[in-house]
Order: C-alpha cells, then sequence, then structure tokens
C-alpha cells in the first residue's frame, strides 16, 4: 500500500473513531443532574395543574393553544431550559449541526398547523426561550434519526383475563439525561377530547400517546436511506392523527393523507383491542393488521408492499416478541408484557422511557425512569382519572 494510501486509510480511521467518540460521549456522558419537578416550585398560576405520580410529572393543560403553551412551558420552565442546554445544545446540535436543524425547522414550518404553531409561541413566552428554538427542539426528531424503540399488543383470548395490553419500549440516545426527565402532558383543548403524550419537558409532539378514548399510539423509526421531504414533523403528524381519533381506522386515514416526511411505523390500537402497525414512508402508508389479537413491530417493514425498502434493523427484537406471543398465548398479562419489555430492551443506555397501555381502561403502567434500562425500573400506574378526570 502506498503512503497516500495508508495516509488515507489512517484518515478514515480517524475520522470514525472521532465520529464513534463523538456518538458514545453525546449518548452516555456524564451531564449536570437536572433541577426536579416540584409543585412548590411551580408557578402558583399553574401550580394546581400539575401532579406526581410517584417520580412521574403529570401536566394537564386547557384552554386555546397559546394558553396551553404558555401553562406548559411556565409550569416546566427550568426544565425545558435544562433540556435545551444539556440536550439539544449538548448532544443533538453536535451530532447533526446546528445549520442543518434551522433549515429543517423553517422547512417544515409551514405544514404545521396554525394551532400548533400557536402553542409553540405560547411555550416560548412561558419559558422565556426564543420561538424559533422552539420550534427547532419541536422537529429536530425528523433529522436526529436514531430511535429504535418496540412494541408488542396481546388483546382478546390471547390474554389470560381478555384485557388489552399494549407495551412499548423506547429507545433513544439521552445522554444520560433523557430517562431522568419523562413527563406526562394531558391536552384538554376547548371543544375536543383529551389526549396524553408520554414525552419530555418542551416537546408538543407525540411519541408515545393515548386518547381519551383510548386510542393509543407509539412509533418506530425505520431506516430506508432516502432524503427526508419537507412535510409534517412527524411527532406533530402523530399527535394530529390520535387528536380526535375514535378507532385505529382513524388514525391510519389522517396519517395517509398526511405531508409525510420519512419512513416510520406506527403501531395503534384502540378500546375494542383492534391493531395496525401503519408502516408508511413519504410515498405509501400500508397497514399490517394483528394475528387473532396478537402484534408486534420494530424498526422494518414487514408487510408484503414495503419489505424490501428499508434496512433490516431490529428483527432480533422483532423474533423474540413474536416467539413471546406466540409461547404464552392465552396467558399474557402485564406482568408478563413488562418483563417481555425488559427482556428486548435495546443497550442499557438507550431504553430512555417503557410502558404498557391499557387502551380499554384509558390506564397506562409507566416506568418510572431515573435509571437504565428503563424496562427494569418500577412501574407507576396512571389511572383514567388521573390522566383524564372523571368520566
Amino acid at each position: 500500500m502506498s503512503k497516500y494510501k495508508q495516509a488515507a486509510a489512517a484518515g478514515i480511521v480517524l475520522l470514525a473513531l472521532g465520529a464513534l467518540s463523538l456518538f458514545v460521549s453525546a449518548t452516555w456522558g456524564d451531564g449536570p443532574a437536572p433541577p426536579p419537578v416540584r409543585t412548590e416550585d411551580t408557578p402558583e398560576a399553574v401550580r394546581p395543574r400539575l401532579r406526581l405520580v410517584g417520580a412521574v410529572p403529570v401536566l394537564r393543560l386547557s384552554g386555546t393553544p397559546r394558553e396551553m403553551g404558555f401553562q406548559h412551558g411556565a409550569a416546566l420552565k427550568p426544565q425545558i431550559r435544562f433540556l435545551y442546554s444539556e440536550y439539544y445544545e449538548a448532544m443533538v446540535k453536535r451530532l447533526v449541526g446546528e445549520a442543518n436543524l434551522r433549515t429543517w425547522a423553517k422547512e417544515t414550518e409551514p405544514f404545521i398547523p396554525e394551532a400548533y404553531r400557536e402553542e409553540m409561541k405560547g411555550l416560548a413566552e412561558g419559558s422565556g426561550l426564543p420561538y424559533e428554538e422552539v420550534l427547532i427542539v419541536n422537529t429536530m426528531v425528523d433529522r436526529f434519526q436514531t430511535i429504535a424503540c418496540s412494541t408488542v399488543v396481546a388483546s382478546g383470548d390471547a390474554t389470560k383475563d381478555g384485557e388489552v395490553y399494549f407495551g412499548r419500549n423506547l429507545d433513544f440516545p439521552g445522554r444520560n439525561v433523557l430517562q431522568k426527565m419523562t413527563v406526562v402532558i394531558v391536552w384538554s383543548p376547548e371543544g375536543g377530547p383529551q389526549l396524553a403524550a408520554v414525552t419530555w419537558p418542551g416537546m408538543l409532539g407525540v411519541l408515545s400517546g393515548m386518547n381519551s378514548e383510548g386510542v393509543s399510539g407509539a412509533t418506530m423509526l425505520v431506516h430506508r436511506g432516502r432524503e427526508l421531504r419537507a412535510g409534517l414533523p412527524y411527532l406533530l403528524m402523530y399527535r394530529q392523527a390520535l387528536d380526535r381519533a375514535r378507532t385505529k381506522d382513524d388514525v391510519y386515514a389522517s396519517i395517509s393523507k398526511a405531508k409525510r416526511t420519512s419512513s416510520n411505523n406506527f403501531m395503534v390500537v384502540d378500546a375494542s383491542g383492534a391493531s395496525d402497525v401503519i408502516e408508511f414512508d413519504p410515498e405509501v402508508a400500508v397497514r399490517r393488521p394483528a394475528s387473532h389479537g396478537c402484534h408486534c413491530s420494530t424498526n422494518f417493514f414487514a408487510s408484503d408492499e414495503l419489505r424490501d425498502l428499508c434496512m433490516p434493523m431490529g428483527t432480533d427484537r422483532y423474533e423474540s416478541l413474536a416467539a413471546f406471543l406466540e409461547r404464552e398465548r392465552g396467558r399474557i398479562d402485564l406482568d408478563l408484557v413488562k418483563q417481555e419489555l425488559a427482556d428486548v430492551a435495546s443497550p442499557f443506555y438507550l431504553n430512555v422511557q417503557a410502558m404498557v397501555f391499557l387502551p380499554a381502561r384509558q390506564e397506562i403502567h409507566l416506568s418510572e425512569g431515573g435509571r437504565l434500562p428503563a424496562a427494569k425500573q418500577p412501574y407507576v400506574h396512571l389511572t383514567r382519572e388521573m390522566l383524564f378526570g372523571a368520566k
């Protein structure tokens, strides 16, 4: 090998090692402890909206979009600003590039419904962050394509008790911060149904959520290798789809009509136990139905229409989930679903959230977090009353 080729090879190795070092330091850093959420520290005007269930803050918002954004920003101001500094600036900006994120935010803003933009403006007013930064935070996930994640569903005679169980791991680079800052945001807009998202302070969209009708959904990134297309950022697309849905079919109708930016799987389950995996890219959206009350999905397309159009990621987790559903059919209960989530969690530093939705009851069992992997930590039980109030 010539000295020029040797130098080039050495340069490539150094670049690869540098990128790996940056990724490891960013995803598993040793940043400062986040400010705890305490009701006594919350401004009096919004204090009644916040409650702690174990270590999980539940924040209920109501009113106009602008009012809900302001309530969110004011109630969680220290946590929003901490995440902006210690997660977005310390990690996402370094990995993706600030110019790329700002360009993407400007390209997608015209596709965002006015109500969500108004809510972002309210959040900016309440938190003290500029609107432009709030916009970036709520559009960056499309560019920061590192979500792994797994979902599993069992209902009807597949379960021990006839319940509907929807388990979900969210595996995401957290910089040793995100698992400590999970919040549940509940939107109660004027004249509309309620929607709860398991999320983080400052985010207005949905990665995992359930509405007051029991319609529940969770996303899993699929790598297809295509460029992103300007459209409705997918966190906000999922919120829009779940906002007024009464069945899984309503969610599919909303996503299939949306101007989509990227490739994803979205597991949707309704109160009846019916479920679909909506597999989509910017051009095509198809439904993969359940089999005898059972369903699972990870990070690749499994439908006949799309299976050859993606990178095969998460196949080992998918096989484990499918084997679990077959092996435990008729015996599946809440404890078994939690155990399976622990068994298939991605590397411990990525598993920042774990939860089990009970769509028929409109309840969530949510890992308290704080330590990793989230799926191996204690769970708190969020009842329908805690999330949506009495029927």
